[in-house]
């Protein structure tokens, strides 16, 4: 099993743009991922390439870079700031712009774990 677990939850952002929530979670003991780590790492099947992806977790920033990648084809793409909100990183659209801060809350299925 990989130590990185992903969670893809249909939501929106207070504002009412809908989006999909990626969360990852570090699963090891120690909270310690190694590189190595995401070769073969898949995002979950379902995912609404029409809508935004906003990417929240902790875990190292080669990690989000890696998940970005993965979520490119995504209408736009957004990475979790718990003092900001979804700041987006990448876009396909004109829905929302790069640097723009969509504000959210953290779905409930996520614990509200930032």
């Amino acid at each position: 099993m990989n130590p990185i677990q992903l969670e893809v939850t249909p939501h929106q952002s207070l504002e009412g743009v809908p989006y999909q929530h990626l969360h990852f979670q570090i699963t090891t003991d120690d909270g310690v991922i190694a590189p190595a780590d995401i070769k073969g790492l898949k995002l979950p099947e379902g995912i609404q390439y029409n809508q935004g992806i906003v990417i929240e977790g902790k875990g190292p920033i080669w990690l989000y870079g890696y998940l970005v990648h993965e979520c490119h084809p995504a209408a736009w793409v957004g990475c979790y700031d718990p003092r900001l909100g979804a700041v987006v990183v990448s876009t396909h659209t004109h829905e929302v712009s790069v640097s723009q801060v969509l504000k959210l809350e953290l779905p409930a299925s996520m614990g509200n774990k930032g």
